[in-house]
């Protein structure tokens, strides 16, 4: 064994116990999380692995960096295989090559892969360095990771060519063959020397990098794979809950990185830094310091300094080390007001190519801030105490919810009547105005398709879904068994609502808390009378429509269709998309919460998003959710736009044209 091969066995050896230490550390840090069961359905989750890991297929939503790295990781992957064989080869020289047809079909896919991958690191390159998108940090790690990588590449093909150049009659390779005919021409001495030098700058960049990755944002080459199969398969509108009768509990929501589960923080490690989350978030968008990327990057960096301390026992730690533990998520790493700017709108979830999960953690450390810290800004604090004495946001009386059945004259299941299906009518059609017109139009077409509709009058209240989201869990969870017992006990099988919060709390969180429902938006609803032909819209006037996406209709539900079927339905009807719509859809601002609270800084979200629709020309802009007609209202009027534009709920469109007329 000569000394060249006792240095390669151990240089490899020893940068895999470091790689392995630095790893089990990591480990070590995650298992400081909370349990959490990510395992089941497996099939899904091999799915997921299949499609979002080997298909890359959220990255292609931006056409220049979606085949950019689908290049690179497919690259490596095969890049890997010649990396594998090197590695044996080095360790048990005796090993032979490949020959024969299998050689050079390996020799020509590899060159082609080393061809594809130089060009896309140039491509990386190009867009981080002369591009310089916003989204995209500068920095050494980033320009290091993109040079370690195309030294490999490139010593892998020097390491080919000069193969060649001492063995002519070796398998055929696209570029090493030429490259091998021309070096062959400086001499044997210079060949074996070039391919010595060839070896070793592979195997120290290989070794280098393996070793530097955990060091770097880059580890999420690693953990990505393991973070897109243990991603959450609940519906992305479902929030854990929080147990309140924990009588041990010292604090609740998330104030420190052990009240996080182990995914949240397999999370941070997860996360590429690629900055897509910020640059679709509505509020850093409009001026906000909201950064959902921040907060990944900040929670792991967190999660390495304190989580040493944690492992070590309380009696060897100094009192800085005491200081830093008492430091919180909520209010210490993150800031109060990023906190409180979210709309928790899901799209920094949906734009993540890792499944990193924001939301869940921004609403955890509100949770802390409301439940433990008593941080809650003045509007919150204002629509708590209405929502708890009065059971909806404004504070008014129970009258308004038992005037609408007679009004309308539909049954009132708080008088003892009973009804195919529910309409859960939300504080918002019950006591604004406006939203109240969506609830009439509403409940006339399903008069006028034969529906069997009643509504809950008295008994009902609000669903709770903005206290939760704003951090009150106490407050949801009393407002969700209230409802569920009286739902239940009723014997209601079939609700309908024309809120999409009401809709998404209803059907995806109530459950938990006993009630199994079936819960139905008016736009499936509708579009389902639609196509059954229980409602034919007819004698339509020629009139261009933008539809806005609801974000707890679109994204949290993905229902993008039905809106726009019964629109489509409608004679004269033309449909124009906004740039962003559907799952890439721009929040009006009101949720989490937000519609109740004050934008103090940057420009407010529903004036950006109603920009947008006005850049479309339409006269008219559709909603399906009365908080986003609300926004868009009143982002119309501040643009002056109120006499030309109309701002209206897709369901009174539909009921203009239904025969016979019931005109608005």
């Amino acid at each position: 064994m000569g000394l060249n091969h006792v240095l390669f066995i151990l240089v490899v050896t020893l940068a895999l116990l470091w790689f392995g230490l630095l790893v089990q550390d990591k480990l070590r840090l995650v298992a400081l999380g909370q349990p959490a069961d990510r395992s089941s359905q497996p099939m899904a989750r091999w799915r997921s692995v299949l499609v979002y890991v080997f298909g890359q297929k959220r990255l292609f939503k931006d056409r220049y960096s979606g085949p950019m790295h689908f290049v690179i990781f497919w690259g490596f992957i095969f890049l890997s295989i010649g990396t594998v064989i090197f590695l044996i080869r080095g360790i048990v020289p005796a090993v032979g090559a490949l020959s024969g047809p299998l050689a050079v079909a390996v020799n020509s896919l590899t060159d082609v892969m080393a061809v594809a991958v130089v060009i896309a690191l140039a491509m990386a390159g190009y867009k981080r360095y002369v591009m310089r998108p916003k989204r995209l940090v500068r920095n050494i790690d980033a320009a290091a990771v993109l040079g370690l990588i195309f030294v490999v590449v490139v010593s892998d093909l020097a390491i080919e060519a000069f193969t060649i150049a001492l063995h002519p009659h070796a398998p055929y390779a696209p570029l090493g063959t030429p490259l091998g005919g021309w070096l062959r021409s400086y001499g044997v001495q210079l060949d074996r020397g070039g391919l010595l030098v060839a070896d070793w700058v592979k195997l120290v960049t290989l070794m280098g990098f393996l070793v530097y990755l955990p060091y770097s944002k880059h580890f999420h080459l690693a953990v990505a794979p393991f973070n897109i199969y243990h991603r959450n398969l609940e519906p992305l509108g479902k929030l854990p809950s929080l147990n309140l009768e924990d009588e041990n509990a010292e604090s609740f929501g998330v104030g420190q990185v052990t009240d996080l589960t182990w995914a949240d923080l397999l999370d941070a490690y997860a996360c590429v830094q690629c900055g897509r989350c910020t640059e679709q978030c509505p509020a850093n968008a409009t001026g906000k310091t909201l950064s959902p990327k921040q907060i990944m990057v900040d929670l792991r960096h967190h999660l390495e300094r304190v989580g040493p301390i944690l492992l070590t026992p309380p009696a060897q730690r100094s009192a800085s080390d005491a200081a830093l533990l008492e430091t919180p998520l909520a209010g210490g790493v993150t800031s109060s007001a990023d906190l409180w700017s979210c709309t928790t709108c899901g799209a920094c979830v949906e734009a993540c190519p890792v499944f990193d999960e924001h939301v869940v953690k921004i609403v955890g450390m509100r949770r802390h801030l409301v439940l433990t810290q008593g941080d809650i800004p003045p509007e919150a604090q204002s629509f708590f105490r209405n929502v708890e004495n009065a059971g909806n946001p404004w504070g008014l009386g129970a009258e308004k919810r038992q005037e609408f059945a007679d009004q309308m004259g539909i049954k009132d299941l708080s008088r003892g009547d009973t009804a195919a299906v529910v309409y859960w009518m939300g504080c918002a059609a019950t006591y604004d105005d406006r939203a109240r017109k969506v609830a009439e139009a509403t409940v006339r077409l399903l008069k006028e398709a034969g529906v069997d509709v009643g509504v809950l009058g008295a008994l009902e209240t609000c669903n709770g879904e903005a206290s939760r989201r704003m951090g009150n869990e106490y407050l949801f969870q009393a407002m969700a068994r209230q409802n569920v017992d009286n739902l239940n006990e009723l014997g209601v099988k079939t609700i309908l609502t024309t809120c999409p919060h009401c809709f998404n709390t209803l059907k995806n969180e109530y459950g938990e808390f006993g009630g199994s429902y079936e819960v139905m938006h008016h736009a499936e609803f509708l579009a389902q009378l639609v196509r059954e032909q229980r409602l034919s819209p007819q004698n339509g006037l020629p009139m261009t429509v933008t539809y806005h996406d609801s974000c707890y209709l679109g994204r949290y539900n993905d229902m993008f269709d039905p809106p726009r079927d019964v629109l489509a339905a409608v004679p004269g009807v033309e449909l124009v998309e906004m740039e962003q719509n559907r799952e890439r859809s721009f929040c009006c601002g009101a949720g989490g919460g937000r519609m109740w609270m004050e934008e103090r800084e940057g420009t407010k979200i529903n004036r950006t998003r109603t920009e947008q629709a006005l850049a479309t020309g339409a006269a008219t802009i559709a909603t399906a959710c009365p908080f986003c007609l609300t926004m868009m209202r009143d982002g119309v009027q501040a643009a002056g736009s109120e006499k030309t534009v109309e701002v209206r709920d897709f369901s009174e469109i539909l009921a203009d044209f239904i025969l016979p007329v019931i005109g608005r």
